[in-house]
């Protein structure tokens, strides 16, 4: 709750703490409280303050008013004070001997806190467990949009496509599913083209499936219907999904583009080339639904690929209909099934206002599962924030711990269900029946960039990452340990995925095309800016972030006091780079940019990518609304 200055909503003159209790010795009183806050009955009801907005009317009362509902309330300031003290989903028994330890003059007051607490409850300004999930259960969502293909990204490495079709091949002999399968081929070398142009049609020689092949050729007669369609995207579409003479950056998104383009309407699900299945489900996993914004990341990791290949069960059931089953359902659809139910265990701690993007307008708008074999980061900083029994893994011996910091052999994802605002990684399944945002053509992080596109755009859309893992190999083994001790250094992608994030809950618009168009306007209003305050930007933005990275170090440091000398010493030489570089008098450059440049050169990339980002979102929601129009004509016609 954000509370204001002084006292707050009018719960009678039975709300007030003024009833006087027979005194008891404070050792007795002590020793009763520890007593209940050790032992909380695991099956009693938890409670939660709701959020809310506080203006004071005089020096005993104010105005309490619920975020959710506008609903406003009178209350004196120690009512105000003993709700503030109950943010956190517990028992009664446990908000009350809080609010007894905390709140002078209340020592002795058990009976009348518990009395006020009460009637807060019937006024629905301490949310219940039960009544939380309710309110989830309250909406109604469509019926999920149909399947429209699934999209295969892949770029120079037949081997790779080659065993990820064989793999997939065997589910669908199994299953007989038919399922029409699209590979966007973003490859360079012609006999690549060629090899992945046969090995599709293999593919659908020994399954019987429908298949699509989209190279070099096909994109181009694509872009040139789509901009004879939309002529005032013609720079745009280039930009999108065309490679770019001289460009040397990653280039994904481009792919990712076109498929969502290709699906639009409907939902769709990608894979990478470098991924193969089954599923897997490690043998820690949990069911149930994992609400926690701030849970550490699950890793466990192996001595070689062939143990991290084998890692868990396999998945028995389908794939595909693991994540489509439940990629477009409403949240209180998906609470109410048995695998991601919420259960006291799932809400107890949880601040209420935590939770605020949860109610009963919120779809799945997206899934997404973790991966075994290689990780799926160019950088391995994330496993000094694990866990103690994950760190207890990571770090099992001097030599494992070796091994263990390239992240080659893993098994990399959650536990248990979670649902989060976005995501950092590439989703499996999207639900693409409404307006979903391009993302950039080049450069890493185009997942997250989309993902927080996504919830800008879809602010009542979520994420849920499933407990379950797809395999990863790459082509060859990379070192991931260098850039991991460096200072943190975002990509442009990652830069603009925060700018959105800061953007949160700041506009107010339904439509997804005009939330777009006010994402192209935020980057264009940076973009415009004076040089000075570009650089100026850029140099908080990286010390924001490295700050972050060593205050967060700091943090994980000091817990960690039975972790090996190792690992200390490796977290030591990161806080140091950071700290490093907080205090250098460096250009600011962001992770793609060249090591020339000085920040004037800064300046001018951020003004042109910003900008070209922007005009891309301006012409996005007619290219994808003409798009979805012609439906799966657009597929058949490649």
């Amino acid at each position: 709750m954000r509370r204001g200055p002084g006292p707050c909503v009018d719960t009678g003159k039975g709300n007030r703490f003024h009833e006087q209790q027979p005194a008891v010795p404070v050792h007795l009183r002590r020793h009763a409280a520890a007593a209940r806050a050790a032992a909380p009955d695991p099956n009693a009801p938890l409670f939660a303050s709701e959020d809310a907005v506080v203006a004071s009317l005089s020096n005993s009362e104010c105005v309490f008013q619920v975020k959710r509902t506008g609903d406003a309330h009178v209350m004196t300031f120690q009512v105000l004070q003993a709700l503030d003290q109950c943010r956190e989903f517990r028992t009664m028994d446990e908000h009350v001997a809080r609010i007894q330890s905390t709140i002078p003059g209340l020592e002795h007051q058990r009976e009348a806190v518990t009395r006020v607490l009460q009637s807060l409850t019937e006024r629905d300004l301490l949310i219940s467990d039960d009544r939380f999930t309710e309110r989830l259960r309250g909406g109604v969502t469509p019926a999920p949009a149909p399947l429209r293909a699934i999209f295969v990204r892949a770029c120079d490495r037949p081997a790779q496509l080659e065993r990820l079709l064989a793999s997939i091949g065997d589910y669908e002999r199994r299953s007989r599913a038919g399922r029409h399968y699209v590979v966007l081929d973003d490859s360079v070398l012609a006999a690549n083209i060629d090899r992945h142009r046969d090995l599709l049609r293999e593919f659908a020689r020994t399954t019987g499936c429908k298949v699509t092949y989209v190279g070099p050729a096909e994109r181009q007669r694509l872009v040139e219907r789509l901009a004879k369609a939309v002529p005032s995207a013609q720079a745009a579409l280039q930009r999108l999904l065309m490679p770019q003479a001289g460009a040397t950056r990653f280039g994904g998104g481009r792919s990712w583009n076109l498929a969502l383009l290709l699906s639009a309407g409907g939902r769709m699900a990608l894979f990478d080339d470098d991924q193969r299945l089954p599923l897997r489900r490690h043998e820690l996993a949990r069911g149930g639904l994992d609400l926690n914004p701030t849970q550490l990341p699950f890793a466990r990791f192996y001595r070689n690929m062939e143990e991290a290949l084998a890692v868990g069960e396999e998945i028995a059931e389908d794939p595909f209909n693991l994540h489509l089953d439940v990629c477009g359902i409403g949240v209180g659809e998906l609470v109410s099934r048995g695998d991601y139910g919420l259960n006291r265990e799932s809400l107890r701690g949880l601040n209420l206002a935590r939770l605020a993007h949860l109610n009963s307008d919120t779809r799945v708008l997206a899934t997404q599962q973790g991966t075994y074999g290689s990780a799926r980061s160019e950088s391995a900083a994330w496993i000094y924030h694990l866990d103690a029994a994950g760190r207890a893994d990571l770090c099992s011996s001097r030599e494992a711990y070796l091994t263990n910091i390239e992240a080659q052999f893993i098994w990399q994802g959650t536990a248990r269900a979670r649902l989060a605002s976005i995501s950092w990684f590439t989703p499996f399944a999207f639900d693409n029946s409404l307006l979903l945002p391009c993302t950039n053509a080049v450069g890493r992080g185009e997942d997250a960039l989309f993902s927080a596109a996504a919830h800008f755009c879809h602010p009542d859309a979520l994420v849920l990452e499933l407990p379950v893992a797809v395999g990863h190999l790459q082509e060859q083994s990379r070192g991931r340990s260098a850039r991991t001790l460096q200072a943190n250094t975002p990509r442009l992608n990652h830069f603009a995925t925060d700018y959105i994030q800061r953007q949160f809950g700041t506009f107010l618009s339904s439509d997804a095309a005009q939330r777009l168009g006010l994402l192209a306007d935020i980057f264009r209003d940076l973009a415009g800016a004076s040089r000075t305050a570009r650089i100026t930007h850029l140099r908080e933005y990286l010390n924001y972030v490295r700050a972050d990275a060593i205050e967060r170090l700091q943090q994980q440091f000091e817990a960690a006091t039975d972790a090996p000398v190792y690992w200390q010493a490796d977290v030591r030489s990161i806080i140091d780079a950071n700290g490093r570089a907080l205090i250098a008098k460096a250009p600011p450059r962001l992770g793609d940019w060249s090591d020339e440049f000085d920040a004037d050169a800064c300046a001018e990339a951020l003004r042109q990518e910003l900008g070209e980002l922007a005009d891309n979102y301006d012409a996005w929601p007619q290219l994808w609304q003409h798009a979805r129009e012609a439906g799966d004509k657009l597929l058949a016609g490649v």
